[in-house]
């Protein structure tokens, strides 16, 4: 996540003869990387973040105290970069869970299933979440990193989805 999920992204761009799938979480794609970005092969892609994550900001924009840690698109422009590369033909399926585990979140999911050589890109928006792991134990106070929701299970729904998408 974060930092890994940012890797992730470079690794969907730069590697995708070599790996069927990623998962960017708590993170998108920098703007320079997203300009580069031209996959060799289709890479089914996951992208999970929440709404409300205060360090890495859901809408894009600068990160680091005055942009020093550069720009980054936001969660709508990444899962619309990965499916232009994709080349996705349809709208997406929607989901939504509801927040069952009453802690203030949801979670929106749009699949895009329709893409070249059966990629497929997977948006998860979390409401209200924050720069955390769904599902996960909370490794700072929620005052510092938001809200970790525990209406879905990431590693069980990025597992689920890298088994999908096997090579």
């Amino acid at each position: 996540m974060s930092n890994g999920g940012f890797m992730s992204a470079r690794l969907a761009c730069d590697f995708s003869g070599k790996l069927a799938t990623v998962a960017i979480v708590a993170a998108s794609i920098s703007t320079n990387t997203a300009a580069a970005c031209n996959p060799a092969k289709p890479i089914s892609v996951l992208i999970l973040q929440g709404t409300a994550d205060p360090l890495v900001p859901f809408d894009g924009g600068l990160l680091g105290e005055n942009g020093d840690r550069g720009e980054i698109l936001s969660h709508g422009a990444a899962v619309v970069k990965f499916t232009a590369l994709n080349r996705c033909l349809s709208d997406p399926a929607r989901k939504h869970i509801p927040d069952e585990a009453k802690d203030g979140t949801s979670v929106d999911i749009s699949i895009y299933s329709n893409c070249v050589s059966g990629a497929e890109v997977r948006s998860y928006a979390v409401i209200n979440g924050g720069h955390t792991w769904p599902g996960g134990v909370p490794y700072l106070p929620g005052p510092i990193i938001g809200k970790t929701s525990g209406n879905l299970n990431a590693s069980e729904a990025i597992w689920e989805f890298f088994s999908a998408h096997a090579r």
